[in-house]
């Protein structure tokens, strides 16, 4: 008579979880260790900031100014980009006087009639139309709007900034005026376009002690598209260091509504901004360090490399990963095992190289082509043997090792706040402006494909192992993995200080849910379904509005979402971010990134998961409804749209390759692909090496499997 164990864990297996959890913890403590920024008053009663335009290093004035305030000169790299990628610098100054982004429309070459308070910005009704298309939630004349005391404008880029809601404006001069009356400030704030004459104007104010100066890089050259960032310094501080924001979090890098936000504060004194004022960015802050013309120049090079090596990555692992491929054919046709086995290891893990270049400042060398090139080979040599490894020592597939390597690989950057997302071939590019911190869209489609991987095998082992061990709570245990791995991943893709990717909540939270359903043993019914839609969206309200109390300049996307809710000032990123989200599926490369995907989830459902049965892995099918319905998902919500789609496509699709070879080993592709019956087949070992193949067909019951075993 057999009796029931009344705990579904062994002792060692919940010292694992503890371990993992402590390991977790310590991270998230090591995350907080490091120095925040300090916060940076600007203490003069006058500020004066000058744009310039294509300031991508610092020139022969730069140069001679921060070195003669080096202990009072705080710098960085500022992104000029507006709307849209391209534009000119007019679109830097109007982005300025909104608070928000917005683009110029081709109105390159403002012009202003009148001088003084009788000056007024002369086509400011084409520029209020430019800003309000295509869903433009971008209010101009902000600014002007929400300073106390006057804002004066020196040249025409900058009367966009200064101007009022109306394109009329408070004081303006042209430059030569300027520079004929001594340089003369007749308000709080001044905003300089000097064009040709900007060097003549940092020199003549640098030397000022009441007064700060600010200059900044503020769009391109007349012409040019180049978006690379460009330098920004300030002068007249007690804290030199690095600029940065909460908008970016990034050392040395702030943004042009970050610009707009610290010259409101400024404006205003002790007045706090309105919550429901429509400005995007947050206040400058700094990170305090010797500062040098050489230091800023390396690191506007640094930031440069990350934008324009990148492409160069991406070809590289392109490259590894149709060589695996093609290997991999080869391998099977010529039914080299071994090389199989480490192709599909490669293959497998190769989403999770791609992120690990982040862990190694290559844009910082100098040839970071080839620092790049080797820090991601490296790790697609790396990786594959640790999967190969981790399999043959637990005794799993090839391809559940790797998306555990994965997923903890994921993990571990998001408790460290995304530390390696930087340099990672998965994030964007500085010269995008987009994401800036946390995980995007690419990010989180590798990240989730390998969480539900993890899950749905995990649910199948504890089932399997409680049903062999007659382990009393084992019908609730694969649910209780499915929640906890998937809860865990939803956490580090979501929370302000990890992942901070709202889409990512949304698109992942009902895949978790779903699969926990799925692998309950209970129906699944449109009841159910609409259960987990509610708690998906309670999930995702909690966390936003948790992240939206923590108050204007310390919120993630997720609070500034919220607090767009409240203002009522939503529906444009929500249009837009639909637009974008539809222009990537109708594009040529959607379509037929769609037709492809289409076909890969057709062949999965209607031929290959007959091969992956319930001994190799049980729960397979309602994990690749999981992920099919999360890349959905994600591709509906996200303005990233198709490459959502395709992000989890493609490793899920590589993982069921890779487990495919458990099967194809023995019965070879016919099989495979006529979907024959393996319920009564013994599933071949998982292990690398031939001699365990072998070993454990010699054992088997199946004469065709011994005879296999023989001819070896």
């Amino acid at each position: 008579m057999s009796t029931r164990r009344r705990f579904p864990l062994s002792v060692r297996a919940m010292l694992a979880v503890i371990a993992l959890a402590l390991i977790f913890a310590l991270l998230r403590v090591i995350s907080t260790l490091g120095e925040p920024p300090s916060s940076s008053a600007i203490y003069t009663s006058k500020l004066v900031v000058v744009g310039v335009t294509g300031r991508y290093q610092p020139d022969a004035t730069d140069d001679k100014i921060i070195s003669e305030h080096a202990g009072d000169v705080q710098t960085g790299a500022m992104s000029i980009r507006a709307r849209n990628q391209g534009e000119c610098a007019a679109a830097g100054w109007l982005t300025v006087g909104a608070g928000r982004r917005t683009g110029a429309g081709g109105l390159c070459t403002p012009s202003v009639t009148g001088s003084g308070a009788n000056a007024r910005v002369d086509d400011w009704q084409a520029r209020l139309k430019v800003a309000a298309s295509n869903s433009g939630d971008a209010r101009l004349g902000i600014l002007a709007e929400l300073s106390n005391g006057c804002v004066s404008a020196v040249g025409p880029g900058a009367a966009l900034a200064a101007a009022k809601p109306d394109g009329s404006l408070q004081d303006y001069r042209t430059s030569d005026s300027f520079a004929s009356n001594g340089y003369r400030l007749t308000c709080p704030l001044t905003l300089v376009d000097a064009g040709s004459r900007s060097d003549q104007v940092i020199t003549a104010l640098a030397g000022r002690k009441d007064v700060t100066v600010l200059v900044t890089g503020i769009g391109p050259d007349p012409g040019s598209h180049n978006q690379n960032l460009q330098l920004i310094y300030r002068l007249g501080t007690t804290l030199p260091g690095m600029m940065t924001s909460d908008t970016t979090r990034r050392h040395g890098i702030v943004t042009l509504i970050d610009l707009t936000r610290t010259l409101i504060d400024f404006s205003r004194g002790s007045a706090a901004l309105p919550a429901s004022a429509p400005v995007d960015g947050t206040l400058f802050q700094v990170d305090q360090q010797p500062v040098s013309t050489k230091i800023i120049s390396d690191h506007l090079t640094m930031i440069s490399n990350l934008s324009a090596v990148a492409p160069i990555g991406y070809a590289a692992g392109a490259a590894i990963g149709v060589l695996m491929a093609a290997l991999l054919t080869v391998f099977v046709a010529t039914r080299r095992w071994r090389g199989v086995a480490i192709m599909v290891a490669g293959l497998t893990t190769l989403t999770a190289s791609l992120m690990l270049t982040g862990s190694f400042p290559w844009a910082a060398q100098s040839h970071p082509a080839v620092a790049l090139v080797i820090t991601l080979c490296c790790w697609a040599v790396i990786l594959p043997a640790l999967a190969l490894g981790l399999s043959r020592w637990l005794k799993i597939p090839i391809p559940i090792a790797a998306a555990g390597i994965t997923m903890a690989t994921f993990t571990v950057d998001a408790a460290l706040g995304g530390v390696m997302q930087p340099g990672s071939l998965l994030n964007s590019r500085p010269v995008v402006g987009g994401r800036w911190y946390g995980f995007g869209n690419t990010t989180f489609g590798c990240y989730a494909a390998a969480t539900l991987v993890v899950a749905g095998y995990l649910a199948h082992r504890f089932a399997r192992t409680g049903r062999a061990k007659n382990i009393r709570a084992h019908q609730w245990m694969p649910v209780i993995a499915v929640l906890i791995i998937g809860g865990l991943a939803v956490a580090c893709e979501g929370w302000p200080s990890m992942g901070a990717d709202f889409g990512g909540v949304i698109s992942l939270t009902p895949a978790v849910l779903f699969l926990a359903l799925a692998v309950s043993g209970f129906k699944i019914t449109w009841q159910r379904l609409a259960v987990i839609a509610v708690v998906a969206v309670v999930v995702v309200g909690i966390v936003s509005v948790l992240d939206w109390a923590r108050g204007a300049g310390h919120r993630s996307h997720l609070g500034d979402f919220v607090q767009r809710v409240i203002s009522g000032d939503a529906w444009p990123i929500i249009i837009r971010k639909a637009e974008a989200s539809g222009a990537t599926l109708i594009a040529p490369l959607g379509i037929a990134g769609v037709i492809i995907g289409v076909i890969i989830w057709v062949v999965i459902f209607r031929r290959l998961r007959h091969a992956i049965t319930a001994d190799l892995w049980s729960s397979y099918q309602v994990t690749a409804i999981a992920v099919l319905v999360t890349a959905i998902i994600g591709t509906l919500l996200n303005d990233a749209g198709i490459s959502v789609f395709l992000t989890l496509t493609g490793p899920f699709a590589a993982t069921t390759a890779g487990m495919l070879y458990y099967r194809l080993r023995p019965y070879g592709w016919p099989a495979v692909l006529r979907g024959s019956d393996f319920a009564d087949q013994p599933t071949p070992a998982v292990g690398l090496l031939p001699e365990i193949d072998r070993k454990h067909a010699s054992r088997s019951g199946n004469p065709a499997l011994r005879a296999k075993s023989r001819r070896r």
